[in-house]
C-alpha cells in the first residue's frame, strides 16, 4: 500500500549515521559551479538518507523497492549489464511495511515515532484479466483536471494542488508476463495524511491503512473514463453520436460547460454499464480485492499473505 516516501528523521545521532558502515555519505558538488553542497548522500537499496548542515536529515525512496532490494528480489527485465533502478511491481504486504519500518528503526537508532512522514504513495499493483493500456486509452478527466500521459502513455497522472492521481502500467515497465496496472496517489500535503491519521510511521497500521484504502477507491471513483470495450452495434443512433463526443477528453474539459458535465457522466456511466464489459468496475474490484491483505488477522482473510523473513541489519561502526 505504501511505496515511495519522504520522511524527516528527527532527533538522530548524525555522527552515529555517518559511522556507519553500510552508509557511504559523499558531498555532491556542482557541475556547473563546482560549489560543495551544503548537504551529504548517502544511496541506500535505491533510497537516499540525505544529512543537511543545519542537522536536518531525510529518508527519501521506495520502501517496496528497498524491501525488494534487501530480499534479492529483481525485476523481470533485470539486466546486470544494464543501469537497474530497483522494482516495485509486485505486491507489498503489511506485514512487509511492518518489516520495513524495523529496519528503518535499527538503522537510524530511532524510533518510528521519530519518522516523519513528508510526502508519501498510496497504491495497489492491480492484476487485471485485460491489457492496462486498454483501460489507460480511455482516461478523460479526474476533479476538472484532464490526464497527462508519459513514457509511451503507459502512464497517466492528474496532478492536483495537493495530490496526484497516477495510473500507470507496471507489466510494461517491468516486462512482466502478467497484465499489471497500478493506482496510486501521490501525497504531496501533510494536510491529505491527517485525514487519515498518518504523521509519523508509527501511525501505519491495519486501521490507517484501512482509511488509506478508502481514499484511494474515492478518488479513484472520482474519475471519468470512455470503456473502449463498448459495443458500438448495439448503441441507439443518439447513443453513437454521443459517444463521439464522450470518448474525447477536449470535449469534456474545454467544450462541455461545467454545469452540463454531471448529467453527461451519468449519461456515459448508464451507456458503460449497459453495452461494455466495464473495466473501471472491474479494476475497483481488483483494488478491493488486493487491499484486503490491510484485514490480514481477520478470521476469513480473502488473500494470500506473503510470509518473510525479517530483514537483518548487520551494523558496524568505522573507527577512526
Amino acid at each position: 500500500m505504501i511505496d515511495y516516501v519522504k520522511i524527516l528523521v528527527k532527533d538522530v545521532d548524525i555522527d552515529y549515521l555517518l559511522n556507519l558502515s553500510v552508509l557511504d555519505f559523499k558531498i555532491v558538488v556542482s557541475e556547473s559551479t563546482g560549489e560543495l553542497s551544503r548537504k551529504r548522500i548517502a544511496d541506500y537499496n535505491y533510497c537516499k538518507i540525505i544529512i543537511y548542515d543545519s542537522g536536518i536529515v531525510l529518508f527519501t525512496g521506495s520502501i517496496h523497492k528497498m524491501y525488494n532490494s534487501l530480499h534479492d528480489i529483481k525485476a523481470p527485465n533485470y539486466d546486470k549489464s544494464k543501469i537497474y533502478s530497483g522494482f516495485n511491481g509486485n505486491q507489498f504486504t503489511i506485514d512487509q511495511i511492518f518489516q520495513v519500518r524495523d529496519h528503518l528503526e535499527e538503522l537510524f537508532d530511532c524510533t518510528a515515532n521519530q519518522m516523519l512522514f513528508q510526502n508519501i504513495e498510496l497504491g495497489i499493483n492491480t492484476t487485471p484479466s485485460f491489457t492496462p493500456k486498454l483501460y489507460l486509452k480511455g482516461l478523460l478527466y479526474h476533479r476538472n483536471k484532464q490526464f497527462e500521459y508519459r513514457y509511451e502513455n503507459n502512464l497517466a497522472q492528474a496532478p492536483h494542488q495537493r495530490y496526484f492521481l497516477k495510473i500507470y502500467n507496471k507489466s510494461r515497465q517491468y516486462n512482466m508476463s502478467m497484465n499489471v496496472l497500478r493506482i496510486e496517489l501521490k501525497i504531496i500535503k501533510t494536510e491529505e495524511l491527517k485525514t487519515i491519521g498518518l504523521k509519523t510511521f508509527s501511525d501505519v497500521n491495519e486501521s490507517t491503512l484501512s482509511k488509506a484504502k478508502e481514499m484511494l477507491l474515492k478518488r479513484f471513483d472520482e474519475v471519468v473514463h470512455y470503456d473502449y470495450t463498448i459495443s458500438r452495434k448495439k448503441l441507439t443512433y443518439l447513443e453513437k453520436n454521443a459517444i463521439k463526443n464522450y470518448s474525447n477528453p477536449r470535449y469534456w474539459i474545454n467544450d462541455l460547460n461545467p454545469k452540463y458535465r454531471d448529467r453527461h457522466k451519468k449519461r456515459l456511466q448508464k451507456i458503460t454499464a449497459k453495452y461494455s464489459k466495464n473495466l473501471h468496475l472491474k479494476l475497483r474490484e481488483e483494488i478491493m480485492k488486493k487491499c484486503v491483505i490491510i484485514n490480514r488477522l481477520s478470521e476469513n482473510p480473502k488473500c494470500v499473505i506473503i510470509n518473510s523473513s525479517s530483514i537483518g541489519l548487520n551494523i558496524t561502526h568505522y573507527t577512526f
